[in-house]
């Protein structure tokens, strides 16, 4: 049967058959591989062994079925994603985020106790060794250089806001695109675990 709906819920039909899936495999490697009986329960057990047998078969048919219509829907999209540049878009906001990333990370791990490079000569002889722990021995201290001068973690700031805009305009733009329609054949036998009305 034929549905047109749009990329992003084309994404929620195959993520819901997937479940089902999964849960029909379960189910079957459970049938056909672990069905046990008490060895005093002889009473019938060929009746069903033929009803987890026919139950088995269905659940085989609907993965086989199911796990093709799930490659077709994917595949379809990948197409039509392709035509639109959303994996092209989804890149270039990764690689905004991952170099927003780097700048939050410089901008956050300035810390207000770091010394300048040039201010250190100035240190107190004391700081140079101190008894930390208490014992009678003596450490030297470890100070923390401000490598990044406010000049380049102004920069930063600059490149961090510019950078997260980027991105959210990229996602934005994925977002609109996802709102596109697609129409796919669904097979009869998958309507009912995909969520789709007959």
């Amino acid at each position: 049967m034929q549905y047109t709906l749009t990329l992003s819920r084309w994404h929620k039909v195959a993520e819901r058959i997937n479940a089902a899936l999964k849960q029909r495999e379960t189910e079957l490697k459970a049938a056909l591989t672990a069905t046990t009986i008490s060895a005093w329960n002889k009473e019938g057990v060929e009746e069903k062994a033929a009803e987890i047998a026919r139950r088995a078969a269905g659940d085989l048919a609907l993965i086989e079925v199911g796990t093709r219509a799930v490659a077709q829907i994917r595949a379809s999209l990948a197409i039509r994603n392709a035509e639109l540049g959303v994996s092209a878009k989804l890149a270039e906001a990764e690689s905004a985020n991952r170099a927003a990333a780097v700048y939050r990370a410089i901008i956050d791990g300035q810390k207000a106790d770091m010394v300048r490079p040039e201010s250190v000569r100035a240190l107190p002889a004391m700081l140079a060794e101190a008894d930390t722990f208490g014992f009678g021995r003596r450490s030297a201290a470890v100070v923390t250089l401000q490598i990044a001068d406010a000049e380049l973690v102004e920069s930063l700031r600059g490149k961090l806001a510019r950078e997260q805009a980027r991105a959210t305009r990229l996602l934005d733009e994925v977002a609109d695109l996802n709102r596109e329609k697609l129409e796919i054949d669904v097979p009869n036998d998958v309507i009912g675990i995909a969520g789709l009305a007959a």
